[in-house]
């Protein structure tokens, strides 16, 4: 079980493809090293999330998951889900493939999967068809139905604009004074965005008095900051254009094709979600301050 939850972390941090219901032959694992995988690890816990819940449920989840607590994993992924996060998406199809924290499932797997592949990245289409050829017609009939739900509370077209909502709530906080940072950086302020949730991969605005130096070297995830490194309120981490701009070129790029299946049925596009979306339960101290 640790290779396969190995196997997982590095398929989704190396946005590889990550078809792996099978137990783990350390082909991906290979790839990269325990060193390089800690280093991206380290990197994430100390990345910001703050004003943006999708990467919270994503790198809260992924970190969770690498110590093998699935529904602690399971719960932030969800999060990260409702606020457009489609490695979060694909993570929870993938946890239902392999049977992780859920009973083993591959039609709902492969709903989850096929929503995270809404914006056509290579990778992640690739996956849904991988995941779709292993399915009988009954189970594709199941599985597009479980799709239109889901699109109805996670799709673009309705989890895009929750997560707008929280960029522009962040940018309020941008003052650009002394006084406005000193406030946002103040222990109260934190415990809005963060509750009791330490050490899931968040940070601050700003460093407090006796804080640490950071470790600047570890480097940034997915455009985010670590605290007191970097431009936190950089333009491309709070303008909602450039911020999903910035994540489709990411995960966006060339995929190799092999030979044509010849399959029956093709699967089901992402259907129109429905005009209003129920409420779902967040993790307690989740970034949204409100």
């Amino acid at each position: 079980m640790k290779a396969l939850r190995r196997t997982f972390i590095c398929c989704v941090l190396l946005a590889l493809t990550p078809f792996v219901a099978a137990a783990a032959d350390g082909d991906v694992a290979a790839a990269q090293s325990d060193q390089q995988l800690q280093h991206t690890l380290k990197s994430m816990k100390e990345n910001s999330t703050e004003g943006h819940p999708d990467l919270h449920g994503q790198f809260g989840g992924i970190l969770r998951y690498e110590k093998g607590d699935y529904a602690g994993a399971m719960k932030y992924f969800l999060l990260g889900a409702r606020y457009a996060d489609k490695v979060s998406q694909l993570s929870i199809g993938l946890m239902y493939l392999n049977g992780q924290g859920v009973p083993k499932d591959p039609v709902t797997g492969y709903a989850w999967i096929a929503l995270s592949a809404e914006r056509n990245y290579p990778k992640f289409v690739e996956t849904r068809d991988s995941v779709w050829a292993q399915l009988d017609p009954d189970q594709r009939d199941k599985a597009n139905e479980i799709l239109k739900q889901l699109t109805a509370e996670y799709g673009d077209a309705v989890a895009k604009p929750r997560m707008v909502a929280e960029l522009q709530q962040g940018k309020l906080h941008m003052t650009g004074s002394p006084l406005g940072v000193a406030i946002f950086n103040s222990q109260a302020t934190k415990s809005q965005f963060f509750g009791n949730l330490s050490g899931a991969g968040l940070g601050a605005a700003g460093l407090d008095a006796g804080d640490p130096l950071p470790d600047c070297g570890l480097g940034s995830v997915e455009g985010g900051v670590i605290t007191g490194c970097g431009d936190f309120w950089a333009e491309n981490r709070w303008n909602s254009k450039t911020y999903f701009k910035a994540q489709d070129s990411f995960w966006s790029g060339t995929v190799r094709v092999g030979a044509l299946q010849d399959v029956s049925t093709k699967p089901t596009s992402v259907a129109q979600p429905a005009s209003s979306t129920p409420s779902t339960d967040e993790p307690d101290g989740s970034t949204n301050p409100l």
